[in-house]
């Protein structure tokens, strides 16, 4: 999520935007009557979901957690992990990837969700540890013109952001390659699932999306789609130029404003009107060690730091706080979920004795301590906090 710099960016936007022309959409969008009945252009049905939907318009997701479970080895049990945001904070979880893989006690993931700059990590996640270098190269080396470009027309003209995310959209498209995509595919085909969150901006709704099933149709329009659902993961709101996406009912083609998944929550394991504990039981894993692993790209604890008076540091610190406060409330529920469905829930977060602070919101030096710090905590079995029940923050 926004660092300084860009929630100071935001309040900019927002004074522009408010006295700025806005443009209309009505005619580009579906109507809230039937908003529902539309699908992305060039996807399956199955491959997104409002991730509150009911337990009835989920069961196409039910369908595709049986096969997930049904290929997790015996006497293993489920591993989920779950990748929260933070922006460039999330050369943390790259570096707790890179020492848990290093120290050889890294699990084998059947599936991974990723949001906003975990949905950055979350496919090379997915993949596995021969993908780890990617990520440390883009978490230590990355500056913040490699990630924006400031373009202030898009808020003096109405259009709603303040900088354009070209050269984070050219490295998802380099890194995301058509060859990386099929073996995502793959994996699919085998039962692992990857899910991406954004949010809907026109509905105001949490979205999941099935990377691996959207992977399968093997067209470019498919895989420009999940290049498109990452990026809008990570698109900040305002600071960033939402990503329009096409949608069909059959009859007519609209488009959808997608945005930051961590809009809408910090981070998720799955919706809570899944049916995770009766699909454990069928599968007949109900009994074995089921573990979600959460990999939090934010400091959790509350630190004392004397602010300067001025208007700008309390606006910043209350907006963190606010970002805390929602990240606290997402991990209790996935608590909840766990405790409900039978998982041990295990979390690591940025330990609050880490006192750096960037210079930019992609700031390269930063990023290599942080990551470097995440790196000696994946390689520690208490860098973890285990069956988080009993975690106190």
């Amino acid at each position: 999520m926004p660092s300084f710099k860009i929630f100071v960016s935001v309040t900019l936007a927002l004074v522009l935007t408010a006295c700025a022309a806005s443009y209309d959409r009505t005619n580009l969008t579906p109507t809230a009557e039937n908003y529902e009945t539309f699908q992305p252009v060039g996807a399956r049905p199955e491959s997104r979901y409002f991730e509150d939907d009911n337990r009835e318009r989920l069961a196409s997701l039910n369908k595709e957690t049986r096969k997930t479970l049904a290929q997790v080895p015996k006497g293993r049990g489920l591993n989920i992990l779950a990748l929260s945001d933070g922006g460039q904070h999330g050369a943390y979880g790259a570096g707790v990837l890179n020492g848990w893989s290093d120290i050889g006690t890294r699990p084998s993931f059947d599936v991974v969700t990723g949001i906003s700059t975990g949905a950055l990590i979350a496919p090379f996640a997915f993949l596995g540890s021969d993908y780890d270098d990617r990520l440390q190269r883009f978490y230590t080396e990355t500056a913040t013109r490699d990630v924006v470009r400031l373009d202030l027309t898009g808020a003096i003209f109405g259009r709603g952001f303040l900088t354009r995310a070209t050269p984070l959209q050219e490295a998802i498209r380099q890194e995301l390659t058509d060859d990386l995509i099929r073996k995502i595919a793959e994996q699919h085909r085998q039962g692992r699932q990857l899910l991406i969150g954004t949010t809907n901006i026109d509905a105001e709704r949490p979205v999941l999306w099935n990377i691996g099933a959207i992977a399968q149709s093997d067209t470019p329009k498919a895989r420009d789609l999940i290049r498109e659902v990452i990026l809008a993961s990570a698109s900040i709101p305002v600071v960033f130029q939402p990503v329009p996406i096409d949608v069909t009912n059959g009859e007519v083609q609209r488009e959808e404003l997608h945005v930051d998944g961590g809009l809408t929550r910090e981070i998720f394991a799955y919706p809570h009107d899944l049916q995770m504990r009766q699909l454990l039981r069928e599968a007949g894993l109900s009994n074995q060690k089921n573990r979600i692993w959460l990999i939090h790209n934010k400091k959790l604890e509350p630190t004392f730091d004397p602010l300067p008076g001025n208007a700008t540091a309390v606006a910043s610190r209350a907006f963190e706080m606010l970002i805390r406060s929602q990240s606290l409330g997402n991990i209790e529920s996935i608590l909840a979920l766990a405790n409900r469905d039978g998982f041990q829930a295990n979390i690591t977060y940025i330990p609050k004795e880490f006192q750096t602070k960037p210079d930019e919101p992609f700031d390269p030096e930063y990023m290599t301590e942080l990551f470097a710090v995440g790196y000696w905590v994946g390689q520690q079995k208490d860098g973890w906090f285990y069956d988080a029940q009993d975690w106190e923050y």
